[in-house]
């Protein structure tokens, strides 16, 4: 009867103990009985959380100050070494490892730069033989013919790298022919140079056995054009002038037109057709033409890197500047006074500027 009276009957222990005619019944609510072990594992479940953050954080502490920015150190310098900054040292010694690597990569940039420099001596050792080779395959003696006393002839090349592209060249057929040729081969350096040796030495061969000048630069555009993989070309002024009559034959390969001066009347440009390169296309046909010199007369060749001179400022060097430099120059005098005259004009123009071509004249 007294159970059936308590109200709201919940999970729990119920001792009774019997007293006189009653019988004395106490509850516990099972929620009393465990509520100091649910707190205490609500604290414990806190604590490990908290415990676990400060391990987490010490954790992430160490692995970022011992791993991560050694990484991120290594990277960094690799990247500057990468970029050619070869004076970069890794110095990384947060532990051994990365003391170690540290170490390996800093003995590899000094091997590769030990190897660098190696290279580049012998680079330079192989480019002053090549310059010379290359040098001593144009004519440099001057005056070339000392007992020809009909003409005078003056030439000088000046490479804008170590070799060049540019060339001339002047030879005598028999007696009373004199061969003419001043040529500019595309692009600089080692591959332009060897394009140019073998362009000269073709149309050396041809013009020797006495073909007219027409006929040298269709054998010689011929000869160039076969397995022409690379593209290049070059560009000729070929003359071939008979001594005895001043009878000048000539055909040009998209060269610049020379600069003619009439005895006492000053340098004007030839009118030249400027026919195609050399190299670009196998049937191409040059024509030749003709013009009578007299005595007095000057002859003035060049290749396009004087013309295209630059200064600090960026400037070209242009045809109204040489104009004037010839138009500056004495009517009478040695062919070496004309060019040694343009090369200090150029020169003074430019005023220490490096050199954008290969720079070659002829008079």
């Amino acid at each position: 009867i007294l159970l059936e009276r308590v109200e709201n009957i919940v999970d729990g222990i119920c001792p009774n103990r019997n007293y006189h005619d009653y019988q004395i019944v106490g509850i516990l609510p099972e929620s009393e009985i465990f509520a100091a072990r649910n707190i205490m594992g609500r604290q414990l479940i806190v604590y490990n959380l908290v415990l676990f953050a400060m391990i987490f954080i010490l954790v992430s502490t160490l692995v970022q100050n011992v791993v991560i920015s050694g990484i991120y150190n290594v990277n960094k310098s690799l990247q500057k070494i990468t970029s050619g900054d070869d004076s970069e040292l890794v110095q990384v010694e947060t532990n051994e490892e990365f003391r170690l690597l540290s170490q390996g990569i800093n003995e590899t940039v000094a091997a590769l730069k030990n190897a660098k420099v190696e290279m580049a001596r012998r680079l330079d050792a192989e480019l002053f033989f090549a310059r010379a080779i290359q040098r001593a395959s144009l004519p440099q003696t001057f005056p070339p013919f000392p007992g020809r006393t009909e003409f005078d002839i003056f030439a000088a090349m000046t490479p804008a790298r170590e070799v060049g592209g540019d060339f001339y060249d002047f030879f005598l057929v028999g007696q009373d022919n004199l061969v003419l040729v001043v040529a500019d081969v595309s692009g600089k350096g080692i591959p332009a140079a060897l394009f140019m040796m073998k362009a000269k030495t073709l149309i050396k061969n041809d013009a020797e056995l006495g073909r007219s000048a027409g006929q040298v630069l269709n054998n010689a555009n011929r000869e160039l054009c076969e397995n022409n993989d690379t593209g290049m070309f070059v560009t000729v002024f070929l003359g071939i002038l008979e001594i005895s009559s001043g009878r000048l034959r000539y055909a040009n390969a998209g060269h610049n037109p020379p600069w003619l001066r009439r005895a006492g009347r000053g340098f004007a440009e030839l009118a030249v057709e400027p026919g195609f390169v050399l190299g670009g296309l196998e049937d191409m046909v040059y024509e030749e033409d003709e013009l009578q010199l007299q005595p007095g007369d000057m002859l003035f060749l060049y290749t396009d890197g004087v013309s295209e001179a630059v200064n600090p400022r960026g400037e070209l060097y242009s045809l109204e500047r040489l104009w004037a430099c010839l138009g500056g120059a004495p009517d009478t005098g040695p062919a070496n006074d004309l060019v040694e005259r343009i090369e200090k004009d150029v020169a003074a123009f430019s005023d220490g500027s490096d050199a954008a071509d290969d720079m070659t004249m002829m008079a």
